[in-house]
């Protein structure tokens, strides 16, 4: 059996924006804004730093930063 080599592929990052609060539950309208093609080379920290530039751009404020990793997995 052969090793498992992890191959990184470009990432995304996605800024959940809190438009609203629903009337008749309470609960937060919430829309995602996605931004792809993140290079796998870029760290966690630098992620974050323009995530941050990000939210000063935006209308609404922010419930949530996810990063979404992908990667490949051969032999």
């Amino acid at each position: 059996m052969a090793d498992v080599v992890t191959v990184p592929r470009d990432s995304s990052l996605q800024l959940r924006l809190i438009l609203g609060t629903n009337p008749e539950t309470g609960a937060p309208i919430i829309n995602r804004k996605s931004f792809g093609k993140i290079k796998s080379t870029a760290t966690e920290q630098d992620v974050y730093d323009v995530a941050g530039a990000l939210i000063g751009l935006q209308k609404y404020p922010v419930d949530e930063i996810i990063l979404e990793q992908e990667a490949q997995l051969t032999e």
